[in-house]
C-alpha cells in the first residue's frame, strides 16, 4: 500500500463511437459517448516538489487519450467489421483505433497499463497507477486495479518492517 496517493481525471475527452460486437444487447450497434478517465497514482516518496505526480507533466497522456477517444471510432481488434472501418478511415471518413477489449473494463486496463508504463519510465519507478477508472458516461464506469508485483510487495513489507525497527515500534523475538 502506497503512503501517498493523488488523482487526475481527464473529463469528457471527446465524442467516441464504438460497438461491442460480442454483446447480446443493443451495445453491438454503433453508438457513442464522451468518455472520461480517472487515475489514482501512488508512491512511497514524494518528489522534490512534494508531488506524487507532477500533473503538468501529463500533457503527453492527455494528447494520447485525445488521439484514442476524441472524434474517433474504436473497435475491438477481432471485430468482423474492422476492415470495413479501416477502409472508411483510409478514405478520411473516420479515425479508427482498435483495442484488445472494447468494454469499459478492457479500456480501463489498457489505458491504466499504458499510463503506468509512462510513469515508470518518466519517474524511474518512483510512482505508479493504483487505479484506472474508465467512464463511458456519468452512469457507467469500470475500474481496473493492477495487481502488485510480488517483488514490490516484499519490498514494501521489508520497508515497513525497517521503519518500525528504526522507530522502535517492532517487537523483536529473542
Amino acid at each position: 500500500m502506497s503512503q501517498f496517493k493523488s488523482t487526475k481525471e481527464f473529463k469528457e475527452i471527446g465524442p467516441c463511437a464504438y460497438r461491442n460486437w460480442r454483446s447480446n444487447t443493443d451495445c453491438y450497434l454503433l453508438h457513442g459517448y464522451d468518455r472520461s478517465i480517472k487515475f489514482v497514482f501512488g508512491c512511497d516518496n514524494l518528489d522534490k516538489q512534494g508531488f506524487v505526480v507532477d500533473f503538468g507533466g501529463l500533457k503527453d497522456i492527455k494528447r494520447q487519450l485525445e488521439e484514442w477517444f476524441d472524434h474517433t471510432v474504436i473497435l475491438q481488434s477481432d471485430d468482423p467489421l474492422v476492415s470495413t472501418f479501416q477502409n472508411l478511415s483510409l478514405e478520411g471518413h473516420c479515425k479508427l483505433h482498435t483495442f484488445p477489449l472494447i468494454s469499459c473494463e478492457g479500456l480501463a486496463q489498457y489505458v491504466g497499463e499504458y499510463v503506468d508504463a509512462f510513469l515508470q519510465e518518466r519517474y524511474d519507478g518512483r510512482c505508479w497507477v493504483e487505479l484506472s477508472e474508465h467512464s463511458e458516461c456519468a452512469k457507467n464506469s469500470a475500474i481496473y486495479e493492477p495487481r502488485k508485483d510480488p517483488d514490490r510487495l516484499i519490498f514494501e513489507v521489508l520497508t515497513d518492517i525497517n521503519k518500525e525497527m528504526l522507530h522502535g515500534d517492532l517487537a523483536v523475538l529473542k
